[in-house]
Order: C-alpha cells, then structure tokens, then sequence
C-alpha cells in the first residue's frame, strides 16, 4: 500500500475519516493524498469572481482541515480539480497510480435511514479502485479478524486482491471466506480461486437470498473488525447502488468495509 486518496466533502465526519486515513497510512507506510473537486456551476462571466470566491472557500476548508490533524511525518499531498470528483480522481490514478481509496459513507444528515450517500456511493460504483468505507467516528486500530463475503470464488485480473494482499502481510489477522450460495447459482461460479484460499485461515459456505444477508448471519459470531466485499459487474453491490444511493436496510456496517474491484 503506497498511495492512498481521501476525497473530502463537506461532511462533518470528514475530519474522522481523514484521521483514519492518515492512521492507516502512517501504520502501512503509505503517501497520503486529499482531493476536493469543485464542480463549476457558474458560467456568465460577470459572475466568474464569485466562481473564484468559492473555489478560495474550499481550498481555506480544507487547508484549515488538514491543519487541524498532528500528521506527524507522513506526507500529506493536497490536490484540487475543478470538475467532476470521479473525473479529478481518474485523472490523479492516471498520474500517481493510487492503490486504494478511503472515503466516509457521507450519509445525508437529514435521512438517518442512508447508509452510503450518493458522493460515496458513486465512488465505490464508478471508480476503477478500490475503496474502503469508514464508518463515522471510527478510530484506526490493527485489523485483527476479516470477513470476506463473495458469492463467486472466482478473480479476475491479478491486481483485484492487492489491497486485501498488503493489508494481510501488515496486519497478519484472521480472514475468514464466506461463501454465499444464492439461490438459481451455477456451480461452476462456487469455485474458489486459490489466490482466495491462500490468504485465508478459514472457509465457510451458507445459503442465502442474498449476500448480505449471510454476512448478517455470521458477522455476529466472527465479530470481524473489517468487512470485505467484491464490487463486480452485475453483482450484489454493483445492484444496490444502481442509484448511488444505499439505505441501510439493504447494506449497513458498523466497521470498516473494504470494497474490491477487478483490475488487471
């Protein structure tokens, strides 16, 4: 793990999700960056200082934000893009080669029953990285128990379990597989792929309507202190967040998730 991005919106929890990234990178060794976007939405040109007002508004934030925490000797990189996020985090993977993401679920204060809103929802849908999802307030201790939840056992592209590879050798916890047996599933996508197995120190299947349901069925026993799921093509967490949006009856957790991608 050596570069990790924290896209700040104006949530009140952005300070403890850049507190838990720093923590993280600090523990792993990594290079911290921290992007805001700014989306223009002025275009008469006897308007462009107010423009310019805003943007000055948001880089002070953020200053002061970054400022506010002891970083202690990691690097804190800022970045700024005028545009669309996703589009400003393309463009710094594309530069730096990001290996993961952390964000906080950025939940609309003013519905209580939102797990990801839709800033944090588009980045774990729409982004090619890996994300890992900080619950609010959490602090950043050592993983010391995983639970890693899939319906298919297979993986493609051999960068998809570098996030979760790294973080094993740092952190040497548990990983338990959990593999959902959905109803109407082929076989043949049982099959576990023996990078998946390697990591592991346990394999258990359960049969459930969906994957998150036999999350909620053993999470209470294993007590993992991080979540990790794949974000595939057509699969279980591509499907909840077809409007960027996650309500926290269909997918909710009170520790850190960690999100994979396919990537070659």
């Amino acid at each position: 793990m050596k570069k990790i991005l924290v896209p700040l919106g104006v949530s009140d929890n952005a300070v403890h999700t850049l507190k838990y990234a720093l923590s993280l990178a600090q523990s792993s060794g990594a290079q911290l960056f921290v992007m805001d976007a700014f989306t223009p939405s002025f275009h008469n040109t006897y308007i462009l200082n107010a423009r310019d007002a805003v943007n000055r508004n948001n880089a002070k934030r953020l200053k002061e934000l970054i400022a506010s925490i002891d970083n202690g000797a990691t690097e804190i990189q800022w970045v700024t893009y005028e545009g669309d996020l996703l589009q400003g985090i393309d463009a710094l993977d594309k530069r730096v080669n990001l290996d993961m993401i952390v964000t906080g679920p950025m939940p609309n204060a003013d519905d209580p029953t939102i797990f990801l809103g839709p800033t944090a929802g588009r980045v774990v849908k729409k982004t090619k990285l890996p994300v890992m999802v900080v619950p609010e307030e959490t602090h950043f201790t050592p993983y010391k128990k995983a639970l890693f939840a899939f319906k298919r056992g297979e993986v493609k592209g051999h960068r998809s379990l570098e996030p979760l590879r790294k973080l094993h050798e740092k952190y040497t916890f548990l990983l338990q597989l959990l593999l959902v047996k959905i109803p109407g599933q082929k076989r043949e996508e049982q099959q576990i792929d023996h990078e998946v197995v390697e990591l592991s120190n346990d394999l258990r299947t359960t049969e459930n309507a969906t994957v998150y349901q036999g999350v909620l069925e053993h999470f209470r026993e294993f007590q993992p202190d991080l979540l990790v799921v794949f974000a595939r093509e057509r699969g279980f967490f591509e499907k909840l967040l077809t409007a960027d949006v996650v309500y926290k009856k269909d997918f909710f957790t009170t520790v850190p998730l960690l999100v994979l991608k396919n990537r070659r």
